[in-house]
């Protein structure tokens, strides 16, 4: 309802202005009772799961795991005297790289030229990029020197294209490729 409505309401009387707020509230009362069996619905589904319904057990929701560590009375983390365990550096790492300071962050002046006055390190530990190995194989062609004939010397078997994948990637490997990849990150 508008405003012009609702005026030419008030004008035709007390009687119409009543029977408007009842037909509204009626109508407000309906929807109410419509949006109360909506969530009815909605939380009657939420409850169900695979002991009190059709669902299988792989829809039911993930449950909060209790710990079955028993409680010992002390404060959880490293406890007081415990040494820690961490990476070690190395004396002589892979690859050093040193990253140098230009300008003086207080004075602006330049650093170029000055030796520094000393370093801190600090060293990661990383897994080399995996890169793909090309091998070229060449089969010798030789001509006789005494009859003139052109010998060629054979492929092995297992090489019978101009460009092919190894025997450690082709498809009845990859699986044993990825699991070894695998197991090189853990």
């Amino acid at each position: 309802m508008n405003r012009k409505d609702i005026l030419a309401v008030y004008n035709a009387g007390p009687e119409a202005v009543i029977a408007l707020i009842e037909g509204l509230i009626l109508k407000q009362q309906e929807e109410i009772l419509e949006l109360k069996k909506r969530i009815k619905a909605l939380e009657d589904r939420l409850g169900q799961n695979s002991s009190n319904s059709n669902k299988p057990p792989s829809s039911d929701w993930p449950k909060k795991l209790r710990s079955l560590r028993t409680k010992s009375g002390k404060s959880p983390g490293g406890q007081k005297g415990h040494k820690g365990h961490n990476l070690k550096m190395v004396t002589v790492p892979d690859a050093t790289i040193v990253h140098g300071v230009s300008a003086c962050c207080k004075c602006g002046s330049s650093l170029m030229d000055t030796e520094p006055a000393g370093y801190r390190k600090r060293q990661v530990f990383d897994l080399p990029p995996i890169k793909t190995e090309v091998t070229e194989h060449r089969a010798e062609d030789k001509l006789c020197p005494h009859c003139g004939h052109l010998n060629e010397a054979l492929f092995p078997e297992s090489i019978s294209q101009p460009t092919q994948y190894g025997p450690r990637i082709n498809r009845s490997s990859s699986k044993n490729f990825v699991k070894a990849a695998y197991l090189c990150l853990i």
